[in-house]
């Protein structure tokens, strides 16, 4: 069906938040004074065939804070020549905030490690839920893990079915992204865009020769921007009336608004 994935996502949320994680001793020294362990998931990182780790770290005692919207560490932790573990990245914005959830709830869904990949999930929304997916891929070249695609979807809560939509970007449209230097709030800045083409279609993927949606804007359409990526810009467009339109059009079809 194509909301299966709804359901997956939910009953692993679900799990991941009754379990907590085992730690074993050896990670332990990598844990600061006032925060503990939100999950911990072991795996080959590098290709070099040694079981390293990542540790996802939260504020002891976050359940509790209703005011702020404190970060996440989540540390990569790689297998030496003789057999320790060692902190070879942090990165304090990769994890979303519990409260970053909305009426859902803590969105982290899980961190998973396979083929010198990493993958971060996350879940959350109200009626209209959305979930995203954060693909990274290690590369010996300059040793380090760059971003290769982000996948998001979207669907009301009533009817999955029939209004789920899934967007994936690649590296080649998002740009080259270290893992580093990755931030869950980045790239989405409001902009103004005035249709400049005679007739511009919405996509639900930024992807240059992929075929495009029927709805469509005309010149001379003001629209707000959410994103800026190299080829497209992610739109919202209200007619005016209360009826709200929602994708990605090219860029070459708009002009900014100052």
């Amino acid at each position: 069906m194509k909301y299966s994935f709804v359901l997956a996502f939910a009953f692993s949320v679900s799990l991941a938040n009754a379990q907590p994680p085992a730690t074993p001793a050896e990670a332990k020294p990598f844990i600061p004074e006032g925060y503990e362990v939100l999950d911990y998931q072991t795996g080959d990182l590098n290709g070099d065939k040694k079981t390293d780790a990542i540790l996802v770290l939260k504020i002891s005692g976050e359940d509790s804070i209703t005011e702020e919207t404190p970060n996440r560490p989540m540390l990569l932790l790689i297998r030496q020549a003789n057999g320790k573990l060692k902190k070879a990245l942090q990165n304090d914005r990769a994890i979303m905030c519990r409260q970053c959830g909305g009426s859902f709830g803590d969105p982290y869904e899980a961190v998973s490690i396979k083929n010198n990949s990493l993958t971060l999930t996350f879940y959350g929304g109200s009626s209209w839920r959305w979930a995203y997916r954060y693909d990274f891929v290690y590369r010996p070249a300059t040793k380090n893990w760059y971003l290769i695609k982000e996948t998001q979807t979207n669907f009301h809560a009533g009817d999955p079915e029939a209004t789920t939509k899934t967007a994936e970007i690649s590296e080649a449209e998002a740009g080259i992204m270290p893992l580093e230097k990755f931030d869950y709030e980045a790239g989405y800045e409001e902009s103004s865009w005035k249709v400049k083409a005679a007739k511009t279609f919405f996509y639900d993927s930024p992807k240059l020769g992929t075929k495009p949606r029927k709805a469509y804007l005309l010149k001379g359409n003001m629209a707000g921007g959410v994103r800026q990526l190299k080829n497209f810009i992610e739109i919202s467009y209200d007619d005016g009336k209360g009826n709200f339109t929602s994708g990605y059009i090219l860029r070459k079809d708009l002009e900014p608004v100052k």
